[in-house]
């Protein structure tokens, strides 16, 4: 019986997780907030006004949308990797984008994957995996539509793994670490272009549990913060990110925001509500012990709400079976 709960409770907490992580998805492949992680996290785009950044997103002519039409999101490419036999692999968000200053033809420059995680103790280490990752994402290029043909290894494209770390362990928070590939003269001195070798980079960040919205920083880490840490109506938010970081609140964006605000109480307050239950329970078990009385007149006689009381039966039952 106990186990039955427990696996049912899961399943219920585990619907909220999954639409929460659906909506930071959904989020995330928004192009004004692409634009921003891009401006701070890929070297390419560094001198590039943000405002400039999304029409490197997905860059093709044939794709004519706008903000104003609520098209600002990324089509996205195909998040399941069956590169390797027995070894699929999901990403939560990829995407092509063009480099500045290149060519008119050539529409990808970049692979870029996006990946939120709410923690960083996994078993095992997230940089190790968001290696993996990036092998996957340079491997899965040859003869593929976008990548290279045969040994013009010439053409690999650099790829980006940025990992977006929302609740992590005291220790890491506020950590925003780079990894790359970089170039060390053992002997002879002898320097190779670096777009010869500079093929992938890994981009950790670790919001803090708090900020000072108040100020004058305005970062990305702040921002992300907002969009999926601080404790405010999603009037607010909207209000945080339009007035402080230029997003523009299409009525998609603004749905996004608030969908993200009401799960994340939703999954808070669930929480909270098993605890309340958990205690009174143990409450009523003391007070049966003491009274002799029956369970309803313990919860009575302790003025426990009607509509609690089967929660704390349900639950009490279940520490007997």
């Amino acid at each position: 019986m106990k186990n039955n709960l427990e696996v049912a409770d899961a399943i219920e907490n585990n619907d909220l997780n999954k639409a929460y992580d659906e909506y930071c998805k959904k989020i995330l492949s928004n192009k004004q907030i692409l634009a921003r992680i891009m401006k701070e996290c890929v070297a390419e785009y560094r001198d590039i006004p943000v405002e400039e950044i999304p029409s490197y997103i997905e860059n093709d002519p044939q794709l004519d949308v706008s903000v104003e039409d609520e098209a600002d999101k990324i089509q996205g490419r195909n998040v399941e990797d069956q590169s390797v036999h027995g070894a699929e692999i999901k990403y939560d968000i990829l995407f092509d984008a063009k480099l500045p200053n290149s060519e008119e033809n050539e529409r990808i420059g970049l692979f870029i994957n996006i990946e939120a995680q709410n923690s960083n103790n996994n078993g095992y280490p997230l940089t190790s995996r968001a290696v993996y990752y990036c092998s996957r994402l340079l491997a899965k290029q040859k003869n593929m539509q976008g990548g290279f043909q045969n040994s013009e290894f010439q053409n690999l494209k650099k790829v980006y793994s940025i990992w977006i770390v929302t609740n992590p362990s005291k220790t890491m928070e506020g950590v925003f670490n780079e990894y790359t590939i970089s170039e060390r003269c053992l002997k002879k001195e002898y320097h190779i272009p670096k777009e010869d070798y500079d093929k992938l980079s890994i981009v950790m960040i670790y919001l803090n549990k708090e900020y000072d919205i108040n100020d004058d920083k305005r970062d990305l880490t702040e921002m992300l913060y907002i969009l999926f840490q601080a404790d405010m109506p999603a009037e607010d938010k909207k209000y945080q990110l339009s007035e402080n970081y230029g997003i523009m609140m299409t009525r998609a964006m603004g749905k996004e925001v608030k969908g993200v605000c009401n799960l994340s109480q939703g999954i808070m307050d669930k929480g909270i509500e098993k605890g309340r239950i958990v205690g009174l329970s143990e409450a009523v078990m003391n007070a049966m012990e003491i009274t002799n009385m029956p369970i309803t007149e313990v919860m009575n006689a302790l003025k426990i709400d009607e509509e609690v009381q089967p929660e704390i039966i349900k639950y009490i039952n279940s520490l007997n079976h």
